[in-house]
């Protein structure tokens, strides 16, 4: 009498994938769920992983409990929508299929038609491994210059600004109430030269950051020596005049830049960030 193999399901999608594959995690699980019923699989678990990157797995809870699941044997196999589901790190995925070959579990692939039973199952996965980390190298590179260009053109390389809300997809406009505490920090900075006590007032007068964030003296740092205030972006360590409105002036921002390199006092997480000079005559 044939054994009936338990089988695990794994699906997972990133926005963009969504939009660009046309595949929700909806409609992976529907496609494995049949594909499990017409070859007799008895589906153990479905594991899913939503709007999270393949670019390791450290970072998603469906895939850690899948894996931790594939240690006690509880399933035959693993059945995924395409390889690029399960991991475009060959790292990860090597890894991950060493493990899975040890414990005599299978990795199926629904669209690209191998499984690891067999010797060329394995070496068709780890062709598609290599395929899938050259794909994502070559996507990063293509948003970092995407990305590098956007900077060049003055717009928006980031969302989450404590003073500034989107504009559209290519520039801020002021908070007013945020910007009352980036003006609060610079303004007691310039006067008192202390980040401790800065961050101290700020508590006293109730500001908090995008998330709640109650003041200490990194959060305050950080303010301190953002460009964007002063109408610049960053990208990769060089700085790039914005296509928004300031907060702060050039000259105002400079010294306070002068003033911390000049006392040394950059604590934690800020100590091995860049300072930057800003180049004066821009915005007054």
């Amino acid at each position: 009498m044939k054994t009936t193999l338990t089988a695990a399901i794994y699906t997972r999608v990133s926005t963009r994938e969504q939009a660009e594959d046309g595949y929700s995690l909806d409609a992976q699980e529907r496609l494995l769920m049949d594909y499990c019923k017409s070859h007799r699989y008895q589906v153990y678990k479905i594991y899913s992983d939503e709007g999270i990157s393949a670019k390791d797995i450290r970072h998603r809870p469906g895939m850690i409990a899948l894996l931790a699941d594939a240690q006690e044997k509880r399933f035959n196999l693993i059945l995924v929508w395409k390889l690029t589901r399960f991991s475009r790190s060959l790292a990860d995925l090597t890894a991950s299929c060493e493990m899975l070959d040890k414990l005599g579990i299978a990795l199926i692939s629904y669209s690209e038609a191998f499984d690891s039973y067999t010797p060329a199952g394995r070496m068709v996965r780890s062709m598609l491994g290599t395929v899938a980390q050259f794909e994502r190298e070559v996507t990063a590179e293509n948003v970092a210059l995407g990305m590098l260009e956007r900077a060049r053109q003055g717009k928006r390389t980031c969302t989450d600004v404590l003073g500034y809300d989107p504009d559209g997809k290519d520039s801020f406009r002021i908070n007013p109430e945020e910007a009352k505490y980036v003006n609060f920090v610079f303004d007691n900075y310039l006067i008192r030269k202390n980040i401790s006590e800065v961050a101290e007032l700020c508590r006293g007068m109730g500001f908090r950051g995008k998330r709640g964030k109650i003041p200490n003296p990194e959060s305050i740092h950080k303010i301190l020596t953002r460009p964007i205030y002063a109408g610049y972006n960053v990208y990769k360590g060089n700085i790039y005049k914005g296509n928004y409105e300031s907060i702060r002036t050039v000259q105002d921002f400079n010294k306070v830049q002068r003033l911390i390199l000049r006392q040394g006092k950059i604590s934690g997480r800020e100590r091995q960030k860049k300072l930057f000079i800003l180049p004066e005559g821009d915005n007054s």
